[in-house]
């Protein structure tokens, strides 16, 4: 697990020395407490939950992230705290809605920055879509650790790496 997380973190350190234009990272939020499949909204992170939202703090330290969005859930909420202290970054928070307009709006809003966003096994498949990828994604409900990452293209589709942490 330790190799592939620093596989992970040196595959993210070199991405914003690369000038790319904008960089998109999306996570699942970290694993629930015990039981709390399909939770409503105030379902706290179980303690395996609060240690990956630490690996991805670690993960993400050094990324350049500028800006990171959750959902108005607390899972998403308790996944981003680490690195939005780390970084002295306010969470932004928005509706699990429409993810096309999310899109957008981290299109417009964002250029030129590294931003995160963490969202939900049913949110991250349809904003990698809204953003130009043109596969499907699937994230299964056991699996929290995915990481990815969306380099925007002019004319092109996106570059798209999918990781693990």
């Amino acid at each position: 697990m330790k190799r592939a997380t620093a596989l992970c973190a040196a595959a993210l350190a070199v991405l914003p020395a690369a000038a790319f234009a904008q960089e998109i990272i999306l996570v699942r939020h970290a694993e629930l407490q015990a039981g709390a499949m399909a939770a409503p909204k105030n379902v706290p992170l179980s303690p395996a939950g609060k240690e990956r939202a630490q690996r991805l703090a670690a993960l993400l330290r050094d990324s350049g992230v500028a800006a990171i969005y959750v959902t108005d859930f607390s899972r998403t909420n308790e996944t981003a705290l680490p690195l939005s202290q780390e970084l002295a970054r306010p969470l932004t928070v928005i509706s699990k809605g429409d993810q096309q307009d999310l899109a957008g709006r981290l299109q417009k809003n964002h250029g030129g920055q590294v931003v995160l966003v963490v969202g939900h096994t049913d949110t991250l498949p349809e904003l990698i879509k809204g953003l130009g990828h043109p596969d499907s994604v699937k994230i299964e409900a056991q699996d929290y650790g995915n990481v990815f990452v969306i380099t925007p293209r002019a004319g092109a589709a996106p570059a798209f790496l999918r990781l693990r942490y």
